[in-house]
């Protein structure tokens, strides 16, 4: 009798939750589905925030809980607002330098290819950057056909820089030793905690960074805003810049208030005695419908944040930047059962990690080429050391100029506490049986026969990394050592060094994956992300359980220092800092 009532209250509690689940549902579709368009559009997109790669694709946690834009919403707005009469132009507002350098140039393209439609493209900013750089932000700003900068605003063109903290005086205090061992000599990750100063590999890989990607930003604001590259320098020396010395140099257009940007655009729009209206990218492509709905299906498989065995993905609450190997190999895996696939796009925006992780990875990719699946990688802001072990054996990589690549090295090692346990009057005994069995303790240092299994483990994945470059990218293994060595590169330097294959945007990756399967570069093609989206229900009752692993990673983001030397990412990218 007990077990029947015990029963009877758990049935009851399920359906309690399924009916919230339902009635939250309904009260998306009621109160937050999209209305019908205006006659006539002006894209409004807010660019003063975060740019995410990926999002939550359900819009029922989307539009309840609010969130982040993403790039795909916004690239895919202007694409669909390109060939959409309706949509008459576009107005950006800008602010800070809330993204990343190969983003902004995948939305230059985005815009560029709006503007080429006729559309107008109106840039408004309170200030770029109010006393903080807005370099990327301006970059991204300067290809509108119009550049606002309201009154006492300025213009936070400063050039780009790399710093980051050196701890290891603070650790030496402290009696802390880091034990960090690594292949070659750039492979500088965990320099923070072993260096006092930037070692020289190290400043010069920046360095070499630093001067590509300042002749990226200076070689598009010259083409943008029709100045002399040399002109652009000096103005960059002299940054930041003030609203009046902004305009005098030509690098603003016009000085006002954001609603009056937004009445000339509704002005614009309104000409022909149409009703306008200013509409989000996410509501627009709500009403208008996705570009890439209709043909052969190409399968869209993210691998954003760092990579771990195990689950990962996105918490819509917490957030995340987990590559879960067990979440990558599973949307691989529905792709290449799902007959409608015809190739697979593989979007990749991220440091490294787990080298076990991404050589599980880099086998789905392999097995996806086998089942006649061809495999286009787009790289984002980052696919470098564990990011590059999973896109080197794509059948084309694609990259932004801008992109962090490379890093082809191996990292590993602990960090002793021994010291610091006897200053605060703490002793550590035990007892172990195995020559090497304390080789994982936090406390103690390698013994000699401990470092040289470790030694051993990092000889052995740096040939595994490199002969496995060698192969994928037909090269000679001596000219992978060449150009590895841990070194970082950028999107531009990899084109040259044969480490990826075109420099372009996640569109001419799609263009490219079209033509592997016979198709014309602009041919219609559906654009569905894998793994398929859970069910409404799904969802939701995960939001009211934090079932899964989405608590777990959130906390896990909360820790990337740690992870590094703790969770054996020993495919980890070193920081540059950048900014």
């Amino acid at each position: 009798m007990i077990r029947f009532i015990v029963r009877s209250f758990a049935l009851a509690g399920l359906f309690s939750i399924v009916a919230l689940a339902g009635g939250g549902y309904f009260l998306y579709q009621t109160v937050f589905a999209s209305p019908g368009l205006p006659d006539a559009v002006v894209l409004s997109i807010d660019l003063d925030q975060r740019l995410v790669e990926q999002v939550d694709d359900d819009p029922v946690s989307g539009r309840l809980l609010g969130g982040d834009l993403s790039l795909r919403s916004v690239v895919g707005a202007l694409d669909r607002g390109a060939r959409d009469r309706r949509v008459v132009g576009a107005v950006f507002r800008f602010g800070g330098d809330g993204m990343g350098m190969a983003q902004a140039q995948e939305l230059r393209a985005a815009i560029s290819r709006f503007r080429a439609a006729g559309k107008f493209t109106t840039a408004f900013a309170e200030t770029f950057g109010e006393f903080g750089p807005a370099n990327k932000s301006y970059y991204l700003a300067s290809v509108c056909e119009q550049v606002w900068l309201q009154p006492v605003g300025m213009v936070g063109l400063t050039g780009l820089a790399a710093e980051m903290p050196f701890a290891r005086k603070v650790l030496e205090q402290l009696h802390i030793v880091p034990e960090i061992l690594h292949r070659e000599e750039y492979k500088s990750a965990m320099e923070t905690l072993t260096e006092r100063v930037i070692s020289g590999p190290h400043k010069e890989m920046l360095d070499s960074l630093l001067d590509d990607l300042t002749d990226q930003l200076v070689v598009g604001l010259s083409a943008t805003r029709k100045l002399d590259p040399v002109a652009v320098r000096r103005l960059i020396d002299r940054g930041p810049l003030l609203e009046r010395e902004a305009r005098e140099a030509g690098l603003i257009d016009r000085v006002g208030y954001y609603d009056e940007a937004t009445d000339e655009a509704l002005d614009i729009a309104e000409k022909n005695g149409l009703e306008a209206g200013l509409v989000g990218p996410e509501d627009y492509l709500d009403a208008a419908g996705d570009l890439n709905d209709s043909g052969p299906t190409v399968a869209l498989i993210f691998a954003v944040g760092g990579i771990q065995r195990g689950e990962g993905g996105v918490n819509p609450l917490l957030g995340g930047d987990a590559v879960g190997s067990e979440a990558v190999v599973q949307a691989f895996q529905q792709a290449v059962d799902d007959e409608d696939v015809k190739a697979i796009l593989f979007r990749i925006d991220s440091p490294g990690g787990s080298a076990v992780a991404s050589e599980t990875i880099r086998r789905a990719v392999i097995q996806a080429q086998a089942a006649g699946k061809p495999v286009i990688v787009s790289m984002s802001d980052t696919a470098a050391s564990g990011g590059y072990w999973i896109a080197m054996n794509a059948d084309r990589i694609i990259a932004e100029p801008a992109t962090l690549t490379g890093s082809i090295g191996v990292i590993v090692g602990k960090v002793a506490t021994a010291g610091l346990w006897e200053q605060l009057g703490v002793s550590w005994d035990g007892a172990k049986r195995g020559q090497n069995a304390g080789m994982w303790s936090d406390v103690a240092q390698y013994t000699p026969s401990e470092r040289a299994r470790v030694e051993a483990v990092l000889d052995d994945l740096y040939a595994t990394f490199t002969r496995n470059v060698a192969e994928a990218r037909h090269m000679t293994p001596e000219r992978v050592r060449e150009i590895a060595r841990g070194r970082v590169w950028t999107g531009h330097q990899a084109l040259a060094l044969g480490l990826v294959d075109e420099l372009g945007d996640m569109d001419t990756a799609l263009k490219r994956a079209r033509e592997a399967i016979g198709l014309k570069a602009d041919a219609p093609v559906s654009l569905d992300v894998y793994p398929r989206p859970k069910s409404q229900i799904e969802r939701i009752l995960e939001l009211l359980t934090l079932s899964g692993s989405g608590l777990r990673e959130g906390i896990r983001t909360f820790a990337p220092a740690l992870r590094a030397v703790k969770g054996g990412e020993s495919l980890r990218m070193p920081e540059v800092g950048l900014h």
